[in-house]
């Protein structure tokens, strides 16, 4: 019985040192942030239509978009797209974005680079002098629902009200 117990107090120790060993607080390997801005995007016109656009920088060299929209109807879908300068001025598609789910009001999209193939990083996204367009349909897009300017456009005081993105 004596030889029993030495094996399992033996093990127990084992076991604690183990556990000591793996809940080591290493300071070497600091837990990278997350890396998000935040951008209104506001109702064009009576659509009713307004949410957000959120830029969250990825581990991987990514950048994650994700529109958020109140006021969609299910059935419907949305194309999106990143404009060259702000809405006011207008400017050309630069990046296409995935469609908005109607039903969901919501998409995302992974971008690394512009229609163009040029590379684009997610500190030039947050600084790109552009803005947001949500059309009414891929038959309407004339016709917009919601529209928000981002990066350089949204710091400066006439950024349509979007307070120059919420950086989290």
């Amino acid at each position: 019985m004596e030889k029993y117990m030495k094996f399992w107090l033996l093990g127990m120790i084992l076991l604690l040192a183990a556990g000591m060993v793996a809940c080591n607080d290493d300071d070497d390997d600091p837990i990278p942030q997350v890396q998000k801005k935040v951008y209104n995007l506001n109702a064009v016109g009576e659509s009713g239509v307004s949410g957000t656009v959120t830029f969250t920088r990825q581990t991987d060299g990514f950048t994650l978009i994700e529109i958020d929209l109140s006021g969609t109807a299910a059935g419907n879908s949305h194309p999106s797209h990143i404009h060259a300068n702000s809405a006011s001025e207008g400017g050309g598609i630069v990046i296409d974005l995935m469609n908005v789910d109607g039903a969901t009001g919501e998409s995302s999209t992974t971008v690394t680079e512009r229609n163009d193939g040029t590379e684009i990083t997610y500190e030039e996204l947050i600084a790109f002098d552009g803005y947001v367009n949500v059309h009414l349909s891929a038959s309407e897009l004339s016709t917009l629902v919601a529209q928000g300017d981002i990066g350089s456009n949204a710091t400066g005081t006439s950024n349509n009200g979007n307070g120059g993105g919420v950086p989290y």
